[in-house]
């Protein structure tokens, strides 16, 4: 798996790799790529606003919200990719030699450098998890309502990316000596969690409230 881009696999033979005995793609690589399919999916429902935009400055702002779309799934893929070859460094150290002092050493102190690099890609896509909760929430108001719930899978998601990633954060960071760069990575953990939460739950009230009108009158249809 280590040796192909992710683009280059199908949605069948990527879940067949997680599936695997093989300790790579895993949480942080599937992170990723949920990140990168909430950006799809915020693509997408900018790009019907814009079809449905008649105004010419809307018309700019949308144009920016789908530039800005496309470059964050270019990103979550890039970190996919990235948390694949960080987790095979890591795994390269633990197969070194440690039968001597100095190869213990050796083999520790890079390890910790390995740990750190893998600790730091999926905090990346926690990161970018965040930056896409912000690029919806531009994008709620503009949302036609026959794509509410393509917002709302990508909302959902995009908390599920962040939180799965600093899980991947908290497992290689659990190894870590402790250090200045360790208490940021902490630090980094709880604003982006902090964040991530609040945002979603800023988001989702109004596109809850419009997709739930029906359960409030189960027996009286709303096309509003």
């Amino acid at each position: 798996m280590t040796d192909r881009a992710m683009k280059g696999w199908t949605v069948h033979g990527f879940l067949a790799a997680v599936a695997s005995n093989e300790p790579v793609p895993g949480g942080g690589a599937v992170a990723a790529l949920a990140g990168a399919a909430a950006a799809a999916l915020v693509h997408m429902v900018t790009s019907l606003a814009l079809r449905r935009a008649k105004d010419p400055s809307a018309q700019q702002t949308l144009t920016a919200l789908l530039e800005r779309a496309q470059a964050l799934q270019k990103r979550f893929e890039e970190l996919a990719d990235a948390d694949v070859s960080a987790y095979g460094e890591v795994a390269e150290v633990l197969a070194l030699p440690r039968s001597t002092d100095e190869e213990r050493a050796a083999r520790s102190a890079k390890l910790q450098v390995a740990l750190r690099r893998a600790a730091e890609v999926p905090l990346e896509t926690a990161r970018g998890a965040t930056d896409t909760l912000h690029l919806a929430a531009e994008v709620t108001p503009l949302c036609p309502r026959v794509a509410r719930s393509d917002l709302v899978t990508a909302i959902h998601l995009l908390r599920a990316a962040c939180a799965s990633a600093l899980a991947n954060v908290d497992a290689n960071a659990l190894s870590l000596d402790t250090s200045p760069f360790r208490a940021e990575l902490a630090r980094f953990h709880a604003e982006i969690s902090n964040t991530a939460s609040a945002l979603q739950k800023e988001i989702l009230v109004p596109h809850d409230e419009a997709l739930g009108r029906w359960r409030a009158s189960p027996g009286s249809p709303s096309l509003a």
